[in-house]
């Protein structure tokens, strides 16, 4: 299986948005950059090994887990792929 990896700034905005509203159930979008396809195959684990890194995290909403009208607003990104949802 693939690793996985934030940035710092991904890793904040999900941390703080939900020690923000600790009381709420809150939820957000993780965004990874598209990567493009390689033809090298490398050992899973090592440290070529091909992983997704998360570039940031859209908070969508505390106290409401809809996601319909904001998930289509934060899919209109060209350059960012969706890659996750983060809920706490």
């Amino acid at each position: 299986m693939p690793g996985v990896k934030l940035t710092t700034q991904a890793y904040c905005k999900m941390l703080l948005h939900g020690a923000k509203y600790p009381h709420c159930a809150v939820n957000g979008l993780l965004v990874a950059e598209k990567q493009k396809p390689r033809k090298d195959h490398l050992p899973l684990g090592g440290p070529g090994a091909p992983h997704t890194l998360f570039v940031d995290c859209i908070p969508l909403f505390h106290g409401t887990l809809a996601l319909a009208p904001m998930l289509e607003v934060a899919l209109t990104l060209s350059v960012l792929r969706l890659l996750g949802v983060c809920q706490s």
